[in-house]
Formats: structure tokens, C-alpha cells, sequence
């Protein structure tokens, strides 16, 4: 950028000496007949508008001047004048002089013009940076934006995906919970069932172990029973053999008989017989006394077997 402008300057500097030859040669590039080495008032915008070439080309001061070109435009002019007093002889210096001072004046009056022309540019660049600037920031609020709306674009996209994995897990769910409640169900039917049968069967249990418990005691006692009428039946025998070896050999035989008639009788009823017939004997003999304990011994007996049978058979 700095190339360009400084190529446009020089450029333009070449062409103001162009201007400045022709005002050499007696032209003060104005016209209207003024005779050159004269002093007139010229404004500087009429300079710069009429100022024109022979191919209709408008010339102007340079759009971006810089110090230092304003530097060496006033060597330029100064070189140019010093050579202009040496070229032309000392008769002519006045009118030189003349024309001198008029261009002075024309370039002061168009150095303050670019110096003003130069600010507003300075104040135009500044006002642009600032534009650009604002454009800059705009453009990456902008990116940023675009940033956040593919964001959001591509969150939109997973969520639409995760809701539909969402509503796939919600069915499964209710489907397995439907599931559970017939399982729970039925694991308190069949825990109620068992409950149940649990109870009924500690019920029987219970009910056995008290029967139990009363056979138990009922089975003591007939035990005990049973061991004293087995002791009182091997008194009874003792007493049947006394008896018998008191008995003669007939009433012996007599006895026996009688014995093997009852089949059906066990050793306790034939001690019954036995003691039967031994009454018989003994009242024919006249033993009265002995003959009737006996009797009463034996009833208490046989009462007492029928009494144990009947509880046996219950």
C-alpha cells in the first residue's frame, strides 16, 4: 500500500513540475492574456479546477500526501528556484522574484489545503478502521453464532435420538413392571398357600404330639399294669402247683383234663380253672375258709383282665 502511494505521489510531483516548467516559459497556467513575472491574486481552488492538460485530463493535489514528500517537494522547489536564478541572468532576476513569490504564496496557500485535506483523510481512515473494526466483530459475533446454531443443530439431533431411546426405555419399563406385579403376584399367593398348609400341618403336629403324649402316659400305666398282674399271675401259679401236689393222683388227672378241654384259654384262665376245680375238691373235703379267698381272688382277676382287654381293643 505504502509502494502505490508513494508511486501516485511522485507521479503527481512530476506532473506539478510539469505545471511549474510551463509557468517557466511564461505561462502562469491561468491564462487570460496576464503577462508572466507578474504579481496577481489567484484563488487556489480556481488553480485546481482550471488547471488542465491539452488531452482534457483534470489534475489535483495528491489524496494521501505525507511529510516527507512535502519535505522534498520544498527541496524540489527551492533546488528548482536556485537553478532558476542560475539559468537566468541577473537583469531578469526581479521578474524571476516577481514569479518566485506568487508560487510561495500559491504553495502555502495549497500546503495548508492538503494539510487540511490530510486530516479529514486521517479522520476518513479512522472512522474506517473503527467501521472495520465493528465489521470484524460483527463478522466473528456472527461466527460465533453459526458456531452455536450447528451446536444446537447437532444437540437437537441427539436428542431427538436420546427421546427416542428414552420412549424405548419408558415400554421396556411398563412391560417389566407389568411383569413384576404378576410375578409379586403370585409369589403372595403361593407364600399365603404355604402359610396356610404350614399352619394346618403345625395344627396336626401339635394335635399328634398331645395324643402322642396321652398314649405315652396310657402306655406307662398299662405297662405297670401289666407288670403287676404278670406278678400276681406267678403268685397264682405258685399257689396252683401248692395246691396241686396237696391234690391226690386222681384229682391231679381230674385237673388236667379239665385244662386241655378250655383251648381257647390262656395260663390265666387255666389257673381259673384250676382254682374251679380245686373248690370243688375242697368243699368235698370241708376247706371252706381257704377255698373262698381264693374265689374272691380270682373274680378281682378276671374283672380286671376284662377291663385291660376293653382299653387294648380301644
Amino acid at each position: 500500500m505504502s509502494k502505490v502511494v508513494r508511486s501516485s505521489s511522485e507521479s503527481e510531483v512530476q506532473l506539478w513540475e510539469t505545471e511549474e516548467d510551463d509557468m517557466t516559459e511564461g505561462d502562469l497556467g491561468y491564462g487570460l492574456g496576464r503577462r508572466p513575472g507578474g504579481i496577481y491574486e489567484v484563488e487556489v481552488s480556481q488553480l485546481f479546477t482550471s488547471r488542465k492538460r491539452s488531452n482534457g485530463k483534470n489534475f489535483s493535489p495528491p489524496p494521501f500526501p505525507r511529510m516527507e514528500e512535502e519535505r522534498s517537494g520544498g527541496i524540489f522547489q527551492y533546488s528548482k528556484h536556485k537553478s532558476l536564478q542560475d539559468t537566468y541572468p541577473p537583469g531578469s532576476r526581479i521578474s524571476s522574484y516577481r514569479r518566485q513569490s506568487s508560487t510561495d504564496s500559491t504553495s502555502e496557500l495549497s500546503n495548508e489545503e492538503l494539510r487540511q485535506y490530510l486530516h479529514e483523510t486521517l479522520e476518513e481512515v479512522d472512522i474506517l478502521k473503527t467501521e472495520l473494526e465493528a465489521s470484524q466483530r460483527q463478522l466473528e459475533s456472527k461466527e460465533e453464532a453459526l458456531k452455536i446454531l450447528q451446536s444446537m443443530a447437532i444437540l437437537g439431533k441427539a436428542t431427538s435420538h436420546t427421546q427416542a431411546v428414552l420412549q424405548k426405555t419408558m415400554e421396556q419399563k411398563r412391560f417389566l413392571e407389568k411383569e413384576i406385579n404378576a410375578l409379586q403376584w403370585e409369589i403372595e399367593f403361593d407364600q399365603n398357600r404355604f402359610k396356610n398348609i404350614e399352619e394346618s400341618w403345625t395344627q396336626k403336629y401339635d394335635r399328634l404330639s398331645c395324643e402322642n403324649a396321652i398314649l405315652k402316659e396310657n402306655l406307662k400305666l398299662k405297662t405297670e399294669e401289666i407288670k403287676m398282674l404278670k406278678s400276681e399271675n406267678a403268685v397264682l401259679n405258685q399257689q396252683y402247683l401248692e395246691v396241686l401236689a396237696m391234690l391226690d393222683i386222681k384229682q391231679q388227672k381230674m385237673a388236667q383234663e379239665n385244662m386241655c378241654r378250655d383251648k381257647s384259654g390262656c395260663a390265666e384262665v387255666s389257673s381259673l380253672e384250676v382254682g374251679k376245680q380245686i373248690w370243688k375238691l375242697n368243699r368235698r373235703e370241708g376247706r371252706n375258709s381257704w377255698v373262698c379267698s381264693l374265689q374272691k381272688t380270682v373274680r378281682s382277676r378276671q374283672k380286671t383282665r376284662i377291663t385291660l382287654k376293653k382299653s387294648l381293643r380301644c
